[in-house]
This record gives C-alpha cells, structure tokens and sequence, in this order.
C-alpha cells in the first residue's frame, strides 16, 4: 500500500501525492484511491494483477469491498446505509479509458439507503475515464465529514475542498460552480454531485454527473448526503493507460460499433438510445400508465415515436466518452413556459418515470415532460421511483385515500407543475414530502388502509424501474430475487449464446422463471467493465475479445458468466448478513395485479409467483428456505472460503 501524504489547511484536507509507476496489468490504472471523511485522509492503495483479473472492477470488486468492509464489529450483520462505516465505491473498470465506445462508465456500490443492503448502479458520461487517466481504477469512501467537502482529483494532486458554498445547488448548478472555480469547461472536468435530495437524504436519491448522467438506484445519493459528501470533481488526467495488443483492441472495437450500428436487435439503439421504448413498449403492454390504471394508451401515442420526440428540439450531441450512440443529447425547449432552457433529453425511463407514469400522456405535454426530466435530474431524485411516488399520490388524492389537506394542494393527472411541486417538496422534505421523501413502500404503510394497496413497490424496500412489469414478468422476478435492489440478470442479449432458447412465452412463469435463472451473470460481468451497457449489445464472445486485447488475458464468455454468477453470491451473502430472507421477494399487491386491459389484459402473475420462485431457486442453487447459496454453488463458483461463513465449518 501506498500511502499519500497529506496537508491540512483551516480544517480542509488538501494536496496528496502518489507515485506515478507504470501499472503492471495492462487495461488497469493500478491503484485504488482511499479516501476516509473523518479523518480527511486520502491515500493510494495499489492492488495487483491477480485481484484484478479476479473482481474486474465494478461491481466486481464493489461486491468484495462491501463483503470485506461493511460487516458490523459484532461480524453478525453490517453497518446500516447511514453509518459512517458504509462504504461509498465509485469504480470503473479495465475497458474505461479505451477506444471501445461508452467507456466512461461509473459503477457505484454501497449499502443502499432504499433497502439497507448491497446495491449497484450505474451511470456514464466521462468520470471512468477522467479517474483512470488520473491514475485510480475505483474511488473508496468511508467516514463521515462534520461539514460539506467535495473531492478533487487532478493526476496525483488529490485534496478533499470546502464545499459549504455548494450547499443547496443542484447538479447542474454545483457542476457550473466548479467548472468555473477550476477554469475547466466541457469534458475536462467530470463532475458527479447530488443535490438538495441528496442532502436531505431522501432515500431514493441519485448521484448525478456531466449534465444528465445518473447513477440512481436504491438511494446513493442519500448515502453521499449523510456522508457530506457534495461532489466529485476529476480533472481529464494525463496518465496513459497500456493495452496488451493495441490492434486487436482496435479490430474489437470497430466489430462492436458495426454490429452496435447493424444489428437489428441494437440498430435503434444506435440511432435514438432508448427513445423508441415508448412506442415499442406500449405494444407489448409494457408502458406503465396512470400508475397502473390503465395499460391503453391514447390513440395519438404515434406522437411519442423516437422521430417525433426528437424534432421538437434543437439538439446538441452530448454523448459519452468514446461513443458514436445518437444519444444522451442536449435540447433546448422551443416554445412555452420554458422556452429557451437547456435540457438533457429523456431516456425511456425519464419519458416514463416524469410522464406516463404520471398520466402526461398528450403530445402538447412533450416538452413538459422533458423539462420534468431534467429537474429530477438536478435535484438528484431517481426518475423511476418519483413517478411511483407521484401517480400514487395521484390515484389516492383521485380516490380520496390522501387528501388535498394533507398533501397541501391539489394534484390531478398529467399535471407536469403540480409534479415539479411534489418534487420540490420531497427534495427538502417540507410538509407532506417529508413522509414521501422515504420512498413508495414506507410512504404506503404510513399512509396505510387502501392507499397502500395502490402502491407499486417490492417488499424489500426498492422500487422497479420504469416499466408496466405485469407485461414483462422476468424483470419482475429478476428484481425481487436481486441482491442489489435492482436488476442483477438484465434483459436477454443473445441468449441462444448461454444456451437459453430466443424467445419464450412471457406468461409461462415456469418458462420465464428458467429464463431468468439461465441467463444470470452477464451484466455483473459488464458493469464491471467500465462500459455503458448499450454499447456492449454484442455477443458476450465479442466483449471478451476487447477485454483479452486490452489486458492480455484469455476470457472466454463462458469465464464471464461465472464471473457474473460468483459476484452475484457474494452480493446475496452481504444482503443475508444485513437481515435479507426469501420472505421479502415479493411484488406490492397493485405491482403483481392483473391488468383489466391492454395487451397483458387477464395475465395473472400472483397466481403463478410461488411456482415462479421455487423454479428460479432450484436452477440458481440456492436454498429456497434460506435463501442462502447452497455449499456446491458456491465451490462450483470457487467460493470454497465462503462456505463455512455460510453454513458452517462442518459444511
């Protein structure tokens, strides 16, 4: 271990000095960057090739950080989301930083404020790559600062700076501060920050970078908020990054991009990101609508087609680092009531999450709804989650179960200012938004009665991401038997590849529940890659050859699903020792209800869920009463070491 040196100044630790070796492990920058809030101590740590090629990066070795460093001094469970003991991992991983499109990516891992247990969530843009050309391949935080501090980073200069004056700005606004404070404009300067939700630890607050880019699962944000924690700024550093075989990195790379640019499963992708989801989705009865209400869209809803939401702006490109996907750009809004502001355009989920969800469904509201979009986005609040909380409060002020007393105002569907209110309110926890800061499922049992059988939540805390999932049932079981609080399988990409059939019977729960147990591990292998997933819709023996070229390694797609797999175990240990039971993988009743129209009209996935989940444990090998990976599993995954934790040293 390396341990830089540090001087202090009125309180505010600054200046550390690390060495500037050559990494040994080509694809990796080397070292770790330990930083401690409460003893405002920063210091590098080196780790080594074995390790490396063992955890990745990512969720990779944030799954083993959290495993090694969050048990509680007892050892009998871990450190809560709030403790100063938590740890806070911003990790990247060996692609980040190399000319494979989307490789800025950002993996954060931490005990997650929406479920108290593992979480991963991941974000892009250009913090992957400013941290490894700075030298870290991941960012560990621990402790807890008695005043606001943001980190820089700048190569080897490294100093934890008063932010007190960023208090109470929001994203964009804390990134605009700095950028102009450092002198630094576009993508020199990465900056991922959380606003006033974060601050007030709002427990599904998000951590937002460059201007639109979101880590926002499971309440990060909240734990930056409690560690005081503004921001992370990294300066575009200089160190150079060594790859195994610079031309077969390169032929990788442009196999990627033409298959990214014309396949059909991933064409649209290149062309319009996930816009084309709204459409798409709500043939298959996927588009969440009215809180569930209703699964019918207008008949206008050709009016939300990827071409249509995307001429009513003046675009700007925006996209990550590396990257030749049509997407992640910058609008300015044409006309209306916020003609002339600048907006990052939605994803499917801001389109959902700021609009449908909510019951802005008409065309003329376009704009509106983007405009929503981004101001969750500055004020750090997860998309997805708000948009449970506010169609709920909705329906219930609909139906009476909350009242326009107790909320303070009245608020009726489609109404894009009402939701801005809400949001406001949530943000800085005032009145009502105090209880809703605390997500949807504590907010419905404090509200309790019928108002709770409205709500769309799982019992373990977290809520789904952005789709009406009575239609789409394995990211309903995916989620609910997750450790993460999110999606651990993800949706199929080449199935056929891992031996799982093209297509299945969406409403055959024994079918899906072999889907999803099937094709588990490849996305822990890719967010531990440091690449956006979008642009690694590939096969997974196209991935490895980028991955074998830039580290000299020899992966095969078969070693990334194990890897995916093994981080998966460790992930459910940390969930059992933090208090996790099969008891809590279950859908809210209105979540796992039956749609009364629609194209998923009359599916039933309540009366198949108990089928379900003994199918997904059987083939996954865990213990269906226990929850707990069974003694083989883990040997199987060269977890040997684990099994006397988990059952025993007669195991």
């Amino acid at each position: 271990m390396t341990t830089a040196t540090v001087r202090t100044s009125a309180n505010v630790p600054k200046a550390a000095k690390g060495a500037a070796a050559q990494p040994a492990q080509p694809g990796f920058a080397g070292k770790l960057l330990r930083v401690d809030l409460t003893k405002k101590r920063c210091w590098a740590e080196a780790w080594s090739p074995a390790e490396m090629q063992e955890l990745l990066g990512g969720i990779g070795l944030g799954a083993m950080i959290l495993y090694r460093e969050t048990k509680t001094k007892s050892g009998k469970g871990n450190v809560s989301w709030d403790h100063p003991d938590n740890r806070l991992i911003l990790a990247t991983g060996p692609l980040a930083g190399l000319p494979v499109w989307g490789t800025g990516g950002l993996t954060v891992v931490t005990i997650g404020a929406g479920t108290n247990g593992p979480t991963s969530t991941q974000a892009n843009g250009f913090f992957g790559t400013n941290l490894k050309y700075c030298g870290y391949d991941a960012i560990v935080i621990q402790g807890q600062s008695k005043d606001w501090v943001y980190l820089y980073i700048n190569d080897d200069t490294l100093e934890l700076r008063d932010a007190r004056d960023l208090a109470g700005k929001d994203t964009w606004e804390t990134q605009d501060t700095l950028s102009g404070k450092l002198g630094l404009t576009g993508h020199q300067l990465s900056v991922y920050s959380i606003g006033p939700a974060g601050e007030n630890l709002c427990r599904f607050a998000a951590i937002q970078g460059d201007y639109g880019h979101v880590a926002s699962k499971n309440g990060v944000g909240a734990v930056m908020g409690r560690k005081k924690l503004k921001a992370v700024a990294i300066v575009k550093g200089t160190k150079p990054l060594a790859v195994a075989d610079p031309r077969g990195l390169m032929q990788a790379a442009d196999d990627i991009a033409h298959a990214l640019k014309t396949d059909p499963g991933s064409k649209s992708l290149y062309e319009y990101g996930t816009l084309p989801g709204v459409v798409n989705l709500s043939k298959l009865g996927v588009l969440p609508i009215k809180n569930y209400t209703t699964n019918v869209p207008p008949a206008d809803i050709t009016e939300w087609a990827a071409p249509k939401l995307r001429e009513g702006f003046d675009h700007r490109g925006h996209q990550c680092n590396a990257c030749g996907m049509h997407h992640c750009h910058m609008s300015i809004i044409r006309s209306g009531p916020n003609k002339g502001q600048t907006i990052d355009e939605p994803e499917y989920e801001g389109w959902s999450g700021a609009g449908w969800t909510i019951g802005a469904t008409r065309p003329d509201q376009i704009a509106d709804v983007a405009w929503l979009n981004t101001q969750l986005d500055r004020a750090c609040l997860d998309v997805n989650e708000f948009g449970w909380i506010c169609g709920w409060v909705m329906e219930c002020q609909e139906k009476g179960y909350i009242t326009e007393q107790q909320l303070g105002f009245k608020l009726a569907w489609g109404d894009i200012k009402g939701a801005h209110r809400l949001m406001e309110m949530i943000s800085h926890r005032k009145g009502f938004g105090n209880i809703l800061a605390e997500g949807v499922k504590r907010a419905a049992e404090k509200i309790g009665g019928p108002a709770k059988d409205c709500a769309i939540y799982f019992e373990k805390g977290a809520a789904p991401r952005g789709h009406d999932h009575r239609g789409r049932w394995e990211e309903m079981l995916d989620v609910a038997t997750a450790s993460t609080g999110t999606m651990e399988t993800g949706n199929p990409t080449f199935p056929t590849e891992v031996g799982q059939p093209a297509r299945i019977n969406p409403y055959d729960g024994e079918q899906v529940a072999h889907y999803v147990a099937g094709l588990r591990g490849r996305k822990n292998f890719e967010d531990s890659l440091g690449v956006c997933i979008f642009t690694v819709r590939c096969t997974l023996e196209l991935i490895c050859r980028a991955l074998n070229a830039a580290t000299g390694w020899n992966w095969t797609w078969a070693d990334a699903v194990r890897f995916g797999r093994r981080t998966a175990a460790i992930n459910r240990v940390v969930a059992l020792r933090g208090g996790y039971t099969p008891a809590i993988e279950k859908p809210s009743k209105r979540y796992s209800s039956t749609p009364v129209d629609g194209p998923a009209k009359g599916q039933s996935i309540a009366a198949q869920w108990d089928k379900m989940i003994d199918v997904w444990y059987n083939d996954v090998g865990y213990d269906r009463k226990t929850g707990k990976p069974l003694p083989e599993t883990l040997r199987g995954l060269g977890l040997d070491w684990l099994v006397p934790e988990v059952w025993g040293k007669k195991a």
